[in-house]
């Protein structure tokens, strides 16, 4: 399995904006990429940490071709508003099971 982790600060008052757009918007569109396991966003419980978005891909092509079909940036595009800093990107390969 292949995954994604973005993580990134949210501007003060934007929390609850980024959410709805991630879950209505963002997550339909990484859903329907072919070989996408799963996309979550989490919430920190402390202040001041950031959120973090993970995406899981089925192999490493998979999350390649996500990223240069265009779909990656369309989803950064969608909730860069409410970024407070620029984003971090880490791949990482997992051999757990989902």
């Amino acid at each position: 399995m292949w995954v994604r982790i973005g993580t990134f600060l949210v501007k003060d008052g934007a929390a609850e904006a980024l959410r709805s757009t991630y879950v209505t918007r963002a997550t339909p569109l990484v859903r329907a990429a072919p070989g996408n396991r799963g996309a979550l966003l989490l919430e920190p419980v402390a202040p001041g940490e950031p959120f973090i978005v993970m995406t899981l891909w089925e192999t490493r092509a998979a999350g390649d071709a996500y990223e240069a079909s265009g779909t990656a940036a369309q989803v950064v595009g969608l909730v860069r508003e409410y970024f407070a800093g620029p984003p971090s990107l880490r791949s990482y390969e997992s051999s757990s099971v989902l």
